[in-house]
């Protein structure tokens, strides 16, 4: 931070992405008399906080917005900066952790221990960020020394204060020097943070002043329109879901072709799920809550006298219920995870937690570089990605070549007969129930567990599609998707 034309580099990366917290690691000055914190955050009201560097090695600074974040505590530590505030208009509790980890494994390890001690059992959001000295697997480090020790100990942190990270983008590597490269810096967030925030900018820009990239973490809610159907296999478990299917099924009216029909029954019994989902939920919400107050009122009884025969029966039969609403939550945190865990029945919901949360970070796309510019805007987005999809379809020659082949072998009039025979009712099902039960649903959100479970529902449908693609050879516009998501073995 001594060098002249350092403030001003950090200012105009703080002005050009919109920046309300800084981080600054290995400020390398003892103490900051003297220095201009302005030229590091420029225009408008800012307050910071820091920690002095020990001899040349480390250094820590945090400087925020004061109209967009107030501070209420801050925790002083070596090697990390803590600064606990309210997040002005929305009145969340955040903790930005600044960390200058050291080189020593001793050191790490100690590090590791007070930042897992300082963190826990605390519901606060975090952010925490950094140059952390540590890699998380050898793609990580080129021309430098892998430690898998190392590596293992710095994800076994990672995991118990259930941080997690979003997708980086720009750089593969955070630091370069010469031809040795490493990623030992980054941002990290806690779960809950994750789950309300899902959407997210994090890139690694360009080093200018710097032999370390400085990375931009920017969140927003990016409104895609409403969030895909899926359909989850706890719901067949519940009571009443099977007659509420058949019922909705009963009541179905459809017509048109057979394909764009199915189509139809599926939507109609989507929005009848979606309904009962809607009322089933926020009744066990109740329920659950209205068991656990009479367990805890027997449970105090218990302390002063004999429960009666009733109301053992009635805490026995709570705690059951309370298992079992818990059992269905697990496997939706399983199915959304696609994890086979090692025992069935395993409640390790942080687990499941945080591999769903990072399967969904994962696969969003905060924006698309198009021509040398970033977009992030919803509407913009889906009309490149339907632009780029769409172009790929476009048939670029109008005449193909001929294939002319001689004496090629070729079947007898009985073999090519039997290529074309009619679907069999048999032949239709097998090919149906020999599809994984739990594979990736199609367009509709319904997997085949569902189709398998309610087959009698359906089976008519799909041997008229069949017998149409039989006479006609033909699809409709906009079924193949799901026709072949429901056909193909």
């Amino acid at each position: 931070m001594g060098r002249g034309d350092k403030g001003e580099w950090v200012s105009n990366i703080r002005v050009v992405n919109e920046v309300s917290f800084i981080m600054l690691q290995e400020s390398q000055l003892a103490s900051l008399n003297g220095l201009d914190m302005g030229r590091f955050w420029g225009r408008g009201l800012f307050d910071f906080e820091h920690v002095d560097a020990t001899g040349r090695f480390g250094g820590l600074v945090s400087i925020w917005d004061q109209n967009f974040f107030q501070k209420t505590s801050v925790h002083k530590h070596r090697y990390f900066l803590a600064v606990h505030g309210i997040i002005k208009g929305s009145g969340l509790n955040v903790c930005l952790v600044n960390v200058c980890a050291p080189q020593k494994i001793n050191d790490k390890r100690a590090l590791w221990r007070e930042l897992k001690r300082f963190m826990q059992h605390n519901s606060t959001y975090w952010i925490v960020g950094g140059n952390f000295n540590s890699v998380r697997d050898r793609s990580e480090r080129r021309n430098t020394k892998f430690n898998i020790a190392f590596s293992n100990e710095f994800n076994d942190f990672i995991d118990k204060v259930e941080l997690h990270e979003y997708g980086l983008k720009g750089r593969k590597f955070t630091f370069v020097s010469g031809n040795k490269c490493s990623r030992i810096d980054r941002i990290f967030v806690s779960l809950n943070f994750l789950n309300d925030w899902p959407a997210a900018e994090y890139r690694a820009l360009a080093r200018e002043k710097s032999d370390h990239s400085p990375l931009v973490l920017k969140v927003a809610y990016r409104n895609f329109e409403p969030k895909p159907f899926r359909f989850f296999n706890s719901w067949i478990d519940r009571v009443g879901f099977d007659d509420m299917i058949k019922r909705a099924a009963s009541n179905f009216q459809g017509s048109g072709a057979p394909d764009v029909c199915l189509m139809k029954k599926f939507k109609f019994l989507r929005n009848s799920i979606l309904d009962w989902k809607k009322t089933i939920l926020q009744m066990e919400e109740q329920e659950q809550h209205t068991i656990m107050l009479e367990l805890e009122e027997l449970d105090k009884e218990v302390e002063c006298r004999d429960l009666l025969d009733e109301e053992q029966w009635t805490f026995w039969e709570g705690k059951k219920r309370v298992k079992e609403l818990e059992e269905f939550k697990s496997k939706d945190l399983r199915q959304k995870a696609r994890v086979k865990w090692a025992r069935e029945g395993d409640e390790n919901s942080s687990f499941f937690h945080g591999v769903a949360n990072k399967r969904r970070v994962s696969n969003f796309i905060p924006g698309l570089s198009v021509n040398g510019v970033w977009i992030s805007k919803p509407s913009f987005v889906k009309r490149e990605v339907f632009s780029f999809f769409r172009n790929k379809f476009i048939e670029e020659m109008e005449e193909r070549p001929y294939l002319e082949c001689f004496d090629l072998k070729m079947l007898s009039d009985a073999e090519a007969e039997s290529l074309v025979i009619p679907f069999s009712d048999k032949e239709i099902k097998e090919a149906l129930f020999d599809c994984g039960s739990d594979k990736a649903p199609g367009p509709d959100g319904f997997n085949f567990r569902f189709i398998k479970k309610y087959w009698a529902l359906f089976e008519e449908d799909f041997k008229k599609i069949f017998l149409q693609f039989q006479d006609t050879g033909r699809i409709n516009r906009g079924m193949d998707g799901v026709f072949f998501h429901y056909s193909s073995a």
